[in-house]
């Protein structure tokens, strides 16, 4: 499945399954948002290509879904401007439940392709037979939580003080989808 969208900026950006060769794109935008230590509770950037690519194998294993956003007019790894997963809960009982993580990089964020990559992966969710979407976010994360409201998440809790990050405690916000 492969999804052509135009963005705020007026700039194509092909939404498509990933592809191993997408490994080191979707690590460096990983790595830039763990540098801005605002949005996700990691202090530590990936390097290691064992990780990397044990990360991509567990992934195709599981049969997640993974979403790279490609700006065709970059080359690698900076093609890779985002990415979104829908990953299998753990339990048997929430074989209905997926379980979403987003990353775009900065210099897209607030045009439009985080929704598009929310919609896709909800078309291919639904598709894979989920029932439901969750994710959780910062509650300093105001832009990701309109995002994620515009989308039809609504948020269902918060665990008060989960996080800890540049001397500040952070709440974290529990949000989720009825897609199906």
């Amino acid at each position: 499945m492969s999804k052509r969208v135009i963005i705020k900026n007026g700039k194509e950006i092909i939404l498509r399954l990933i592809k191993k060769e997408d490994l080191e794109g979707i690590w460096d935008n990983f790595n830039h948002v763990v540098e801005e230590k605002i949005y996700i509770p990691v202090y530590t950037p990936v390097l290691n290509q064992w990780e990397k690519d044990s990360w991509y194998q567990d992934l195709i294993q599981a049969k997640n879904i993974c979403i790279v956003a490609v700006d065709k007019t970059l080359s690698l790894p900076k093609k890779i401007v985002g990415q979104l997963t829908i990953e299998h809960s753990q339990w048997e009982a929430a074989k209905h439940v997926g379980i979403l993580g987003i990353i775009v990089q900065k210099r897209y964020r607030n045009l439009g392709l985080g929704y598009h990559l929310i919609e896709m992966g909800k078309e291919l969710a639904i598709e894979r037979g989920k029932k439901k979407i969750t994710l959780t976010t910062f509650a300093t994360n105001e832009e990701g939580l309109n995002l994620y409201r515009k989308c039809g998440f609504i948020i269902t809790g918060t665990n008060k003080k989960q996080y800890f990050i540049n001397d500040t405690y952070i709440d974290e916000i529990l949000m989720e989808n009825w897609i199906g």
